[in-house]
């Protein structure tokens, strides 16, 4: 496992919590709070962070760093994933909720140390901050990237029925930009544009994906979501790939 290059997370950049040796593993836990997690060190920015991170476009740590959410109307499967990966990777002694929300699913923890984690160590965003890639990730091997993106586009990527389109919407400039770097590390081509949509009719940045060449590339993402399988099979076909 760590002959790929993993950026890691060593003690030494964890000076903000509390940590105490459990066997193998690590506590981390903060002043004045009861909860904890417990992590191996160093910490290996593997597939499995990269898929997590890649899922906090449906996700947020909200603004006061007490609770890590995620939200699921269209495939209940990411619900556990998103709690699996919570599990496996930080034991947080804070149970992981799943909850029949409004029209979707959640999941969540009231875990202010792994908030905490995620925002300070792992560089994700908060609900009241712009989503962006974290920095991390453009220093990962090929194989995070990936899992990083095949997320992302589960959670905000469509497939056009031309089939001559595969499109990531976000609301957040930076963010496609970064979206757009990954890929193009990934030697994938594409390109962004403005667009007015959503409930609101609000500026959103679309990134797109065209041409026989760069779907061919894309395979190696893949898709997680059935409906998605389905048109990238249907392009596939269309492209000989």
């Amino acid at each position: 496992m760590m002959n790929k290059n993993y950026s890691l997370i060593t003690i030494n950049h964890l000076s903000k919590f509390k940590i105490n040796k459990l066997g193998d593993k690590f506590c981390l836990s903060l002043s004045n709070c009861k909860n904890k997690v417990l992590i191996s060190l160093p910490f290996v920015l593997d597939e499995r962070v990269g898929s997590l991170a890649g899922m906090m476009p449906d996700g947020s740590l909200i603004k006061d760093l007490k609770r890590v959410y995620f939200t699921q109307k269209k495939d209940f499967r990411k619900i556990l994933q998103f709690r699996g990966l919570l599990i496996e990777l930080f034991s947080p002694t804070n149970k992981v909720f799943i909850r029949d929300g409004h029209n979707a699913f959640d999941a969540y923890t009231n875990s202010t140390v792994l908030a905490n984690f995620l925002y300070h160590v792992l560089d994700f965003s908060k609900s009241d901050e712009e989503m962006k890639v974290p920095k991390w990730m453009f220093l990962s091997p090929d194989s995070v990237k990936r899992a990083y993106l095949r997320e992302a586009f589960a959670m905000e990527g469509t497939i056009f029925k031309s089939l001559k389109e595969i499109r990531f919407i976000t609301k957040d400039k930076d963010y496609a930009l970064g979206i757009q770097a990954l890929l193009n590390s990934l030697k994938i081509g594409s390109f962004v544009q403005t667009r007015i949509g959503g409930t609101h009719r609000t500026i959103q940045y679309r990134v797109s994906i065209y041409r026989k060449e760069n779907f061919e590339k894309f395979k190696e993402i893949g898709f997680t979501s059935l409906l998605h399988v389905e048109r990238f099979n249907l392009i596939c076909q269309k492209y000989q790939i």
